[in-house]
């Protein structure tokens, strides 16, 4: 008994093995109860609710609700599907997709711009020109139906969408059937209900344009809708005013022949310039945060200048083509304007004045100068302002800022969209038509003297212009002299060039005046050709309105050079001259250089050019002998043998010799 009690004790059973247990695991509570993904996740479920009818069915949407920002975006270009799409809710119809069912939109019709990489010539803006001429009244805005008070909101929207969609459809049958191209017009029903509400309550209707093409910017149909909504019997008159913004950067002829223009079609205008308004607005600030005396000082000198510049001015016609200044714009607004008359309806009225125009033509810069104050936000992107805004300039006028629209109109080419301002620069494709463009009116001498650099043009024979450089060269030059290469293969980068020189254009550094048009008689009017815009533009390229930092880069050349500043001529004078990147040449050729980042590769090369080079470089040879030609090899006039190969081969013979 005891052996076995020791043996057990020795040997006890073993236990089978079973895996440790580990903690409980413990449902934290997410802490996060404000985040993205559960704010996406509610609104999604939201959106997605089934309904319960009282009659038992079920009712499943997925209508989104979107916000007031969202519904405001201007929509100027639209793709075949979001146009099928927005025209299928104006109509208010109600469509299904199929599963198993191949569904093709073909869109009919040209309503968008062909993006040309050439350029027109004379002959065919002509021919445009006259079938646009043609089809003039047709080309017409949005107008808001009729309606009274007795209707309600759902039965006024439905008849304002239908409108708006006839209007659309309107213009893709004049594309349609006449083979016209149209610019890029607002499509958002939104922006356009902001324009109705501005000209509805304005007295005063100020259509604002870009002094460097005024009559793109003009919408003669907007002056149209204006008149048709007055209505002197009821006291609703209403007047229109075509304000030139940007009219500093005109010259005094400049401003002659378009205020000759004007007054023959008899439109109401006023040439302003927000930004030098600003400037003066901002020099008072300053002043007034110095001494007295030097306010006394600065008035002072301020009016002698004014002086000088009106006595420059002097003339029969200087009314028409002077400069208003912010106290004569609002004197000016207030004669325009139709007198009030008392309403007992609308005691308090107050004398309302709009202003409309397209994006980035300055309403917002115009309102802040004549406020005295920053009051409306400025950005150099179109389409900064959303909403139509009210602002009091006195107790008796009350300002209404319209968002930028984009009215239909006849177009050339999508380059002239891109310069003009309209077409956003960075969200640009092709670059090649607008900057040919810019290569086309500004001239070549004065894009070397701004930017600094010597632009070579190809010849005719290997695809060069000859004359004015073309987009390519103009683009290879400016990108190799500021070092804007591209990876691997290290070329020219064009397209970031091509943003830089874009936004001078726009900006007003590459300045260039559209003119206006000649009359021909019987209420025609021809295009001027490109001699006669050169010639109307000579003006501007001169020493004087580069740059103060390039003039006074080019005026230290031209001494360093023993010239005069004043018999200096930079069309012809310009090669000869070494500044920043541009290398000159005294010689009667006159082929200037630049000094260029990357190698061959990057250079736009010619083959003639190569052929030449090749061929040429005969003449830089020298021809090294040893002998004459009509002795022996080996032999000379000495005999003697100064080769070292000859020196090894005579001591091998004189060792086998030996």
């Amino acid at each position: 008994m005891s052996e076995h009690t020791n043996k057990g004790a020795l040997h006890p059973e073993q236990k089978k093995w079973k895996a440790p247990k580990g903690p409980k695991p413990i449902q934290h509570k997410n802490k996060n109860l404000i985040g993205l993904g559960r704010t996406i996740a509610n609104q999604r479920r939201l959106e997605n609710q089934v309904q319960y009818l009282p009659d038992g069915d079920l009712r499943f949407t997925t209508d989104k609700k979107e916000a007031d920002w969202v519904k405001m975006q201007s929509k100027t270009q639209e793709n075949s599907l979001d146009e099928f799409l927005s025209t299928a809710q104006l109509a208010d119809t109600d469509f299904t997709a199929e599963r198993g069912q191949q569904v093709k939109i073909i869109k009919i019709g040209n309503t968008s711009i062909v993006n040309q990489t050439g350029l027109l010539s004379t002959e065919e803006m002509m021919a445009m020109k006259q079938k646009h001429h043609l089809f003039e009244n047709k080309l017409t805005i949005p107008k808001r139906p009729k309606w009274t008070k007795d209707q309600s909101k759902l039965q006024i929207d439905r008849q304002e969408n239908l409108a708006f969609l006839e209007w659309r459809r309107e213009l893709a049958a004049l594309t349609e059937v006449n083979d016209l191209l149209l610019t890029p017009f607002e499509r958002n029903l939104e922006v356009w209900k902001q324009l109705w509400r501005v000209v509805e309550r304005s007295d005063l209707v100020v259509q604002i344009v870009d002094a460097r093409n005024p009559l793109f910017f003009r919408s003669i149909d907007l002056e149209k809708y204006v008149n048709q909504l007055s209505d002197p019997e009821n006291n609703k008159t209403k007047k229109n005013l075509l304000l030139v913004n940007k009219a500093d950067l005109l010259t005094r002829n400049q401003r002659i022949k378009w205020a000759e223009y004007f007054n023959l079609k008899k439109i109401d205008y006023v040439f302003f310039s927000a930004a030098k308004a600003n400037e003066l607005l901002e020099k008072e600030k300053e002043e007034l945060e110095n001494a007295q005396n030097d306010i006394i000082s600065s008035t002072a000198t301020e009016s002698k200048v004014e002086e000088e510049e009106e006595g420059e001015e002097e003339g029969d016609i200087n009314d028409d083509i002077r400069i208003l200044k912010i106290e004569e714009l609002e004197e000016l607004f207030m004669k325009t304007a139709p007198k009030l008359e008392e309403d007992p309806d609308f005691p308090d009225r107050k004398l309302n004045i709009g202003l409309v125009g397209y994006p980035n033509v300055g309403k917002s810069s115009t309102i802040n100068a004549l406020v005295g104050s920053k009051k409306v936000s400025v950005s150099s992107t179109p389409g900064k302002t959303k909403h139509f805004q009210t602002i009091h300039l006195s107790q008796d006028v009350l300002l209404c800022d319209c968002p930028g629209l984009v009215f239909p109109n006849f177009a050339y080419t999508n380059g002239e969209l891109v310069c003009d301002g309209v077409l956003p620069i960075d969200q640009l494709r092709e670059h090649i038509p607008p900057v040919s463009l810019v290569c086309q009116r500004i001239p070549k001498f004065y894009l070397e003297a701004i930017y600094g650099i010597h632009i070579p043009i190809q010849r005719v024979e290997d695809g060069g212009n000859g004359i004015y450089p073309t987009a390519r060269e103009l683009l290879n030059a400016y990108a190799r002299a500021r070092g804007y290469m591209t990876q691997g293969f290290g070329s020219a980068d064009e397209p970031r060039a091509s943003r830089y020189i874009l936004k001078d254009y726009v900006n007003g550094k590459l300045l260039y005046i559209v003119p206006p048009p000649k009359a021909k008689g019987n209420d025609e009017w021809d295009l001027p050709s490109l001699d006669e815009c050169r010639a109307f533009n000579k003006e501007l390229y001169g020493l004087k309105n580069l740059p103060e930092s390039r003039r006074q880069q080019i005026e230290t050349a031209i001494h360093n050079k023993n010239l005069k500043v004043d018999d200096f001529d930079l069309s012809n004078d310009l090669s000869k001259l070494n500044f920043s990147m541009h290398i000159g040449d005294d010689s009667d050729e006159g082929k200037a250089k630049t000094l260029f980042y990357g190698g061959r590769q990057a250079a736009l090369e010619s083959a003639g050019d190569d052929l030449d080079r090749e061929f040429f470089k005969m003449n830089g040879v020298t021809g090294k002998l040893n002998t004459p030609f009509h002795k022996k090899d080996g032999e000379s006039k000495s005999g003697k043998k100064h080769n070292k190969k000859n020196k090894k081969q005579e001591k091998k013979v004189r060792v086998v010799g030996y």
